[in-house]
């Protein structure tokens, strides 16, 4: 239900950033039963929508990685914690590679690329990062906001119900890097994050 409802929230995005009038506060979106609310920039949306199609466009005219370049980009060590398995597949189109690094029996993080290159993979692009960069989701349960990380912005996240703090960022203009802590600390997450460096020739 949730993503369904960020969903709906991400596409008045798109409207409101293909209109020329542009809008003069922020919009908040809730859920019918009031537990969730998602707040919108609706200045900040319309002022990148220029840059947003310069992205996707550049974006679909990108190949995509091979299966083994992909690999590469899932280190062995992460955050001094070794990788206990990873996958790489391109399923829906464009190239996906996670592994799981587990520190016990109830604490892991993980790692997720995704290759946002070619069609497929610049609407992932839009739908699951820019068009969520001005938004702010609340719930009973957990958060989404944007935040400053490395010199640029970043997506944080927390569910409450599974103790998971996530956080997604944009690398080498065309990946988008999805960590996730699971029984652990905020910090470890970005500490983890941090120490990633991941090259695309």
């Amino acid at each position: 239900m949730r993503s369904i409802f960020v969903c709906l929230a991400a596409t008045a995005i798109f409207i409101s950033a293909c209109n020329n009038n542009r809008p003069k506060n922020t919009t908040t979106f809730s859920s019918k039963d009031g537990k969730e609310k998602v707040s919108i920039d609706m200045n900040q949306v319309a002022g990148e929508s220029d840059a947003m199609e310069k992205k996707m466009d550049e974006l679909k005219k990108v190949p995509p990685l091979s299966m083994d370049e992909l690999k590469k980009l899932l280190p062995e060590t992460l955050a001094g914690i070794k990788r206990t398995s990873f996958n790489a597949n391109s399923m829906m189109g464009f190239a996906v590679g996670d592994a799981d690094y587990r520190i016990n029996d109830t604490a892991r993080l993980k790692l997720i690329v995704y290759d946002c290159a070619g069609e497929a993979g610049s609407s992932f692009y839009w739908l699951n990062y820019w068009a969520k960069m001005n938004m702010q989701s609340e719930t009973d349960h957990g958060y989404t906001k944007s935040v400053d990380f490395n010199g640029g912005k970043a997506l944080e996240s927390y569910e409450q119900n599974n103790n998971t703090y996530t956080l997604m960022y944009s690398a080498n203009d065309r990946l988008l890097v999805s960590i996730e802590g699971e029984n652990t600390t905020l910090d470890l997450v970005k500490d983890a994050a941090r120490q990633l460096n991941l090259k695309v020739d």
